[in-house]
């Protein structure tokens, strides 16, 4: 017995784009038929005439219940998974991926349990990518195993201590050797903070010698030179151990070509940019609280912008994601040089009506090619798919109605992350209408219809396509 059938709507399905019915029965998807094809039955339709039906979003890349850096020594947080997760179903994600962090004196799995614990009122359905700083411990980098074995498939490491007055964090190549090795063996996939920590912080030590230390420089510490040494060695060193990895934020054309070049010999190497270097460059920053467009790597200038959309349009690139970390307007702009500026951005509920305008409407991309980057690619390269990031018969009913409108500005008075947004003002003619996660209907016509969160942590397993290929 069907619960709801949605009508009406064009749906993108793996196969393609066509006059659909689908079927949901509890929190599946069981039927996907030809329009009319389905037998009447007792169920909720939902009129979905003029809306395009497709996969819920999935952003590999937040950060719920941080200590911000730059704030920390008032602990202040950025904002927690609740919150997050409730922008997010309003926006059409239906599954965010945060990170757990390991540290000194706990297990892997207790770093699993203690932020699932923060995810307990979640409207999203979650991931963890298991998080590493510094040095590990042998007896820790046997634990990945079960790790991959308990479901938790992607791990997180930084190349770089980001700015001089952070806390340590950069793992060295070695201990990246050792985890690459066991998610080698055991099915796993390394994402990586890519920066040439050398070449960063010769380049603050240059500009504060140069007087050039307020923030609109940051990119100038943070520079191409950084990323195109830093990804070619670790593309080097995934070649050469024959492990999957998955850069984080490509900021740079100089990523771009050495990911494009790895993967054209055949090497599983994965791309994730984010909708903000997108949508802005460097020169974003000399705006009036320019610190709202910024995280780490920093913003680059325009050619880098337009080779991140060739990179997209081109399948270099596999994913956008947000690296989500939100904060108040306050928080976000209260760093003034290039060593204190936040990093991180209130971009959840934006990025699946953005990048459908942009990709869509602005670059003519197909329906597909907009599923591929906001949800399908990152189910398949996280260890989803086809539970996630598919309207199939057998996936989970996380499906997103989505209304082409007349072109109207963003505000972020009318969204619900915090209180402003980088994409203030800024055009869209594409927007969600309703989120169900798992047959739920979430959202509907702007309104949260649930009364409580309801969000799970699935267990990943990654198709073996995606570990020995360049698979999407």
């Amino acid at each position: 017995m069907l619960d709801v059938v949605i009508t009406g709507a064009r749906v993108v399905t793996p196969a393609g784009v066509g006059d659909f019915d689908i079927g949901i029965e509890g929190e599946k998807i069981v039927v996907v038929a030809a329009r009319g094809q389905l037998p009447e039955y007792n169920a909720r339709v939902v009129d979905g005439r003029g809306m395009i039906a497709v996969p819920g979003g999935i952003d590999p890349h937040v950060h719920t219940s941080w200590l911000v850096p730059t704030a920390a020594q008032e602990g202040i947080n950025c904002a927690d998974a609740e919150q997050v997760s409730r922008a997010a179903v309003y926006g059409g994600t239906t599954t965010l991926i945060d990170f757990a962090i390991w540290r000194p004196g706990i297990t892997l799995a207790k770093a699993y349990e203690e932020k699932a614990a923060d995810w307990s009122d979640s409207y999203t359905d979650f991931a963890l990518h298991g998080t590493f700083k510094g040095e590990i411990p042998f007896e820790t980098i046997a634990e990945i195993g079960d790790a991959i074995q308990d479901g938790h498939t992607s791990f997180k490491v930084w190349m770089t201590n980001a700015t001089p007055s952070r806390p340590p964090q950069k793992t060295d190549l070695g201990y990246m050797w050792g985890i690459l090795e066991q998610t080698r063996d055991h099915g796993g996939m390394l994402a990586v903070h890519a920066e040439d920590d050398e070449i960063v912080m010769y380049s603050y030590k240059k500009l504060a010698h140069e007087g050039r230390w307020d923030f609109p420089n940051v990119h100038l510490a943070h520079n191409t030179l950084s990323e195109a040494l830093s990804f070619r060695r670790v593309i080097g060193l995934a070649e050469r151990v024959g492990a999957p990895i998955y850069l984080m934020h490509v900021s740079a054309a100089e990523g771009v070509a050495a990911i494009a070049e790895s993967r054209a010999k055949g090497f599983p190497i994965y791309g994730e940019t984010l909708q903000h270097y997108l949508s802005f460059n460097a020169e974003a920053y000399k705006k009036e609280n320019g610190q709202i467009y910024h995280t780490y790597p920093s913003l680059k200038p325009e050619e880098d912008r337009l080779a991140l959309w060739k990179g997209l349009q081109d399948g270099v690139l596999s994913t956008v994601a947000t690296d989500e970390m939100c904060t108040d307007l306050a928080t976000k702009v209260r760093g003034k040089t290039i060593d204190d500026v936040t990093g991180g951005h209130a971009g959840v509920e934006a990025r699946m009506g953005l990048m459908y305008s942009e990709i869509v409407n602005k670059r003519n991309g197909s329906l597909n090619d907009f599923v591929d980057a906001t949800s399908a690619n990152a189910a398949k390269i996280m260890g989803l798919y086809p539970q996630k990031g598919a309207i199939a018969v057998g996936s989970d009913a996380d499906i997103v109605l989505m209304r082409p409108i007349d072109e109207r500005l963003l505000s972020y008075k009318d969204m619900h992350e915090t209180d402003y947004s980088a994409w203030d003002g800024y055009p869209v003619s594409c927007w969600p209408q309703m989120t169900m996660l798992r047959g739920r209907v979430l959202v509907e016509h702007g309104t949260l219809v649930v009364t409580s969160p309801s969000g799970r942590l699935p267990k990943r397993s990654i198709a073996t396509p995606v570990l020995e290929g360049p698979a999407c």
